[in-house]
């Protein structure tokens, strides 16, 4: 990997910055994941998370029924089993950086209507998650799922689709489409000629308009994978992609330090892996070192903060609970992606969150509850390492007092639930 900038915490990581780190990229904490990156460097911390862990059966199995329920087009089966992903792959970190491209992309199983084609792009994107960006836009924006999620299944030279061009410029370049009318046209033309039929794209050449279009550097007779080539390259594009991975990892309530940006940008310009530039995102010590910087949890992140470190499985019934809630794992709501940040922290929706939490607790199979939550809550540091794994930082003075109290007096398995819920109804549960 190339050398980073001295912006990058240089030491190793301790328990605090580790589980910060991990909370970060996954979305959960478990306490044995958070020691495996303890005494490592951020470099080598961010490489561990990419590689993961060793895939056991149980990996396989939910690789082959996601597969069959795609083929077979069964929505509510994907859903789970796209849940299951997160919360039982032995890569948690390259699901989210998935998660993260469908945002941007806005990709819904929904409006694309054809399982298999949707399924076809987000493990494509779950393949090239870490690649560069060229490499990402090269698969994402020539994609015929983007077209039929875009309601342009047919792009005929007489008529562009201007729908293309906006979404592009407003969503992945992070212009105003109504202040560059000029290039929302030029995109739409270079769609000209891509056809989505019965779930596959034919490309008609006496549809394209051959006609000079000019994109970021490039000009030219430009088609849909010269779009692609040149906004991996333009900065606007790119400061934008930074803003919105510095958004989805780390916070969209403090601004991105401009040094932090100019680093970010300078490392996707120079065509390095996305992996790179998340590490320079996750690592960049001012805001690693610093609690300012912590994002507000969504409804995926409370089910996973308790879901993943205590063994849960993915159910239909957890993921439908989550659509509604306001977080369908696949489906974007609209073009903007899913709500993020200070959406998530509302009276109401904080008071659904802490409803999410005690439901999963006493919920059962339904639940995909396993005895692994008993085997955590046995131990004779269940509370100390309940702390840990679901709050960032220390307790404040107030709730230590409550907190304490609570432990003492929770002799069985339905106390020490209570004392889960107690910890998940805390201002700093909400946030990761």
């Amino acid at each position: 990997m190339t050398p980073l900038s001295a912006g990058v915490y240089p030491g190793t990581l301790d328990r605090e910055l580790a589980a910060r780190l991990l909370r970060r990229a996954a979305g959960f904490v478990a306490i044995e994941e958070r020691d495996g990156l303890v005494g490592l460097d951020v470099t080598q911390a961010v490489a561990r998370l990419i590689g993961g862990a060793q895939a056991g059966p149980r990996w396989q199995e939910i690789h082959d029924l996601e597969e069959v329920s795609a083929d077979r087009g069964q929505l509510n089966g994907y859903r789970a089993w796209q849940l299951a992903r997160l919360v039982e792959s032995p890569q948690p970190f390259r699901e989210m950086v998935t998660l993260f491209w469908l945002d941007l992309f806005a990709v819904s199983a929904l409006r694309v209507d054809a399982l298999r084609l949707y399924h076809d792009l987000r493990s494509g994107l779950r393949e090239r998650a870490f690649d560069s960006l060229e490499k990402v836009f090269a698969f994402a924006l020539t994609h015929p799922a983007l077209l039929l999620n875009l309601r342009a299944p047919s792009n005929y030279r007489s008529q562009p689709q201007q729908q293309i061009g906006r979404f592009i410029v407003q969503y992945v370049v992070g212009h105003d489409p109504g202040e560059k009318a000029a290039l929302v046209a030029d995109i739409a033309r270079a769609y000209t000629g891509m056809f989505v039929t019965s779930g596959r794209l034919r490309v008609l050449d006496y549809e394209h308009d051959p006609g000079e279009k000019t994109v970021g550097d490039q000009t030219g007779d430009l088609r849909a994978e010269d779009v692609a080539r040149a906004l991996a390259r333009d900065q606007a594009t790119i400061e934008n992609v930074v803003r919105r991975l510095f958004g989805w990892f780390v916070t969209t309530e403090v601004a991105i330090p401009q040094q932090l940006l100019a680093t970010a940008k300078n490392v996707a310009l120079d065509g390095r892996p996305i992996a790179e530039v998340l590490t320079v995102l996750l690592g960049w010590e001012e805001c690693l070192k610093d609690p300012r910087y912590r994002r507000v949890k969504s409804p995926l992140e409370v089910y996973l903060a308790v879901a993943r470190p205590f063994g849960y499985r993915a159910t239909t019934h957890a993921a439908e609970a989550l659509a509604e809630l306001g977080w369908d794992i696949v489906h974007p709501p609209t073009l903007a992606g899913w709500p993020r940040g200070q959406a998530w922290l509302t009276a109401s929706q904080v008071a659904r969150h802490l409803a999410l939490v005690r439901t999963m607790l006493s919920g059962g199979e339904n639940w995909g509850a396993t005895s692994q939550i008993t085997e955590a809550l046995s131990r004779p540091d269940w509370s100390s390492r309940l702390v840990e794994t679901l709050l960032d930082g220390a307790l404040s003075a107030e709730a230590r007092a409550d907190w304490q109290k609570l432990a003492e007096n929770a002799r069985d398995e339905t106390a020490k639930k209570e004392a889960v819920a107690f910890l998940a109804s805390l201002p700093e549960f909400q946030l990761a």
